[in-house]
C-alpha cells in the first residue's frame, strides 16, 4: 500500500554501495525508517534530497507490521538552507534535527511536533543562532506538553515577577515559598520577560531576537533541566558542541 507524507529528514545512514536507510518524520507516520534504493546513484531524483534537516514530501511502500518501509518518490518542500550561512547557524538546525531524534519514538506520529520542526528549520537566519535553538526547544516543550508554568506560583497561586523555577518538581515558586536545589532556576524580571517574549511569538521572530549573555545562559540551564526531567530520551544535542 502507498502512503504519502510530508516531514523531516532525522537521520541517514549508508547501505551497501548506493543505498541509505533514512530516519523521518512523519506529520502522520510519525518517527519512521525509510529504505531508499539507489538514492546514491548518480542519475537517482533523491540524490542530494536525503539530507538531515531537509523538509520532504515522500512516498513510500507500507505493510502493517514492517519496521522498515521502501521509498518510492521524495520531493523537496524545503531546505535548511540558512543552516549553511554559519557554522552557528547550521550547529543549531543539526541539535534540533538531534533533539527530535531523540524524544520522538516510532507509532507516536504527531503534526504538532512536525510543524515547530518545519517552521524552525525552514526560517530566516537567525541574529542569535543559540537563542533560535532555545526558542525551538520552548516550542517543542509546548508541542509535547511539557510546557512548564513559570507565570504563577504552584503554592499559593501569585503571579510571578521573580521566583525560582524548580525543575525537578517542573513548577515554579515565588519567593516566599521556594525551596532550594541543585536543579532550581532563579527567576529573575529579565529571565521571565525573555521567556514570555518567545513564547507568545513566532519562530521567526525569535530568530530576530538578541539576549543579554546571562538571561540566555540562565534561559539555557532552565530548558536543559525541564527535558533532562521531564521528557524521555533527552540528553544534550551534540552539535551544541560546534558553537
Amino acid at each position: 500500500m502507498l502512503e504519502k507524507d510530508d516531514g523531516i529528514v532525522l537521520r541517514t545512514a549508508r547501505s551497501g554501495e548506493t543505498s541509505l536507510q533514512v530516519g523521518f518524520l512523519g506529520r502522520r507516520a510519525g518517527k519512521i525508517r525509510l529504505m531508499a534504493k539507489g538514492a546514491l546513484g548518480s542519475k537517482s531524483p533523491a540524490r542530494g534530497l536525503l539530507e538531515p534537516g531537509n523538509h520532504l514530501e515522500i512516498v513510500y511502500y507500507f505493510k502493517e507490521g514492517r519496521t522498515l518501509f521502501f521509498l518510492r518518490e521524495v520531493s523537496l518542500v524545503a531546505p535548511a538552507s540558512s543552516a549553511r550561512d554559519s557554522l552557528e547557524a547550521m550547529a543549531v538546525r543539526l541539535a534540533a534535527v538531534e533533539l527530535l531524534d531523540q524524544v520522538c519514538y516510532p507509532g507516536s506520529p504527531d503534526e504538532s511536533v512536525v510543524a515547530v520542526a518545519a517552521a524552525f528549520l525552514d526560517g530566516p537566519a537567525p541574529e542569535d543562532p543559540l537563542v533560535y535553538f532555545l526558542a525551538f526547544e520552548l516550542a517543542l516543550l509546548g508541542a509535547l506538553g511539557a510546557t512548564p508554568d513559570l507565570a504563577h506560583c504552584g503554592h499559593c497561586g501569585r503571579a510571578l515577577d521573580t521566583g525560582v523555577y524548580d525543575a525537578r518538581a517542573g513548577a515554579s515558586f515565588c519567593r516566599a515559598h521556594a525551596a532550594g536545589g541543585g536543579e532550581s532556576i532563579t527567576l529573575t524580571a529579565p529571565l521571565l520577560e525573555a521567556v514570555t517574549g518567545l513564547m507568545q511569538g513566532s519562530l521567526a521572530q525569535a530568530a530576530a531576537c538578541r539576549l543579554d549573555a546571562r538571561v540566555r545562559k540562565a534561559l539555557g540551564k532552565l530548558l536543559h533541566w525541564t527535558y533532562t526531567f521531564h521528557v524521555q530520551g533527552y540528553s544534550l544535542p551534540k552539535s551544541l558542541n560546534l558553537l
